[in-house]
């Protein structure tokens, strides 16, 4: 989603608590914004679930780099607000993905596979039902609407405990953690898909992280690196969704078996989609560990371990 990726309007030497503030009010501004059209318009176009998913991610990503600046309590309340909303829209967009995967392969699809198919597609429609649903009663829990809770969470933000501080002091050693957390995971044996997952979220805490402090950071930070990581998130979140889809229809699989006559019709279709996106996987994996050779060769990740352990 490109909307709403940068937060603008930040200097380095800004102080942490105004900072705060002004990226809390973009970040917490944006889910607001997105939450209406994904519970009243969902059904008529499905990016407003997944820019409602993509913004609280950022929102907690924004939390979390702040969190100093909060008090516990309003902190907590609003983060397990946001991870109420993304888990909903979270649901809501997983079966939106495997929707669309199935309308794609239905098109080509040999006649013997549609009923397959389409049991995966009635299937797949009456989750998205509940996701909705669950999606449409997120605030009916909540004495205030979000839009609430986000300007209480900006009002109660205050000094960090660090005292007085700029954003860049700020900004340097963070970035310098999720970069050499980033560097552990793709260390690890990436032939496990739990390994190659870690390296995921390590990837999008760095990526959201320079969305919010790229001000503090030289030109080649957004020029050469950011691509990079952003690239990267796109090829492990085509795993990711291989890997949630065989996870699907593996389990689909033994609760056919409780129905020999159904599992009969959707066999083939069932069993075409699985060997598909258990070929895809490791193709996204070989792609993965393409990446992380140019990466390294490219020195990115030493450039940007040099960029944000520089003086401020």
């Amino acid at each position: 989603m490109a909307e709403g990726k940068w937060i603008t309007g930040l200097r380095p030497d800004m102080d942490l608590a105004d900072a705060a503030r002004h990226a809390l009010g973009q970040r917490l501004g944006l889910v607001g914004h997105c939450l209406p059209s994904a519970i009243a318009d969902a059904y008529d176009d499905a990016e407003h679930v997944h820019q409602l998913r993509v913004a609280t991610r950022r929102a907690d990503s924004c939390l979390r780099i702040f969190r100093d600046c909060l008090p516990r309590r309003r902190y907590e309340a609003t983060r397990e607000r946001l991870r109420a909303i993304r888990r909903a829209a979270g649901a809501a967009r997983d079966a939106d993905v495997f929707l669309a995967a199935l309308r794609s392969r239905a098109a080509e699809a040999k006649s013997g596979d549609l009923a397959g198919l389409d049991f995966l597609v009635a299937y797949t429609l009456g989750q998205r039902e509940v996701a909705q649903e669950e999606l449409e009663n997120i605030e009916i829990g909540h004495a205030r609407p979000f839009t609430t809770a986000a300007k209480r969470a900006i009002e109660a933000v205050r000094p960090s405990r660090e005292g007085d501080q700029t954003l860049e002091e700020l900004a340097r050693p963070r970035v310098a953690e999720l970069v050499e957390r980033l560097d552990a995971a793709t260390r690890a044996n990436l032939d496990d898909y739990d390994n190659l997952h870690q390296v995921r979220i390590a990837g999008k805490r760095l990526r959201y992280a320079l969305e919010i402090l790229m001000a503090c950071f030289e030109c080649e930070v957004r020029a050469r690196v950011y691509p990079c990581i952003e690239e990267m998130q796109e090829i492990l979140g085509r795993a990711n969704d291989s890997h949630v889809a065989v996870t699907r229809l593996q389990r689909l699989k033994v609760r056919l078996s409780e129905w020999p006559g159904m599992k009969g019709r959707a066999k083939a279709g069932i069993e075409g989609l699985l060997r598909s996106h258990q070929r895809r996987l490791p193709q996204e994996r070989k792609r993965f560990l393409a990446w992380l050779k140019g990466w390294r060769e490219m020195g990115l990740g030493a450039i940007l371990g040099r960029v944000v352990g520089a003086e401020a």
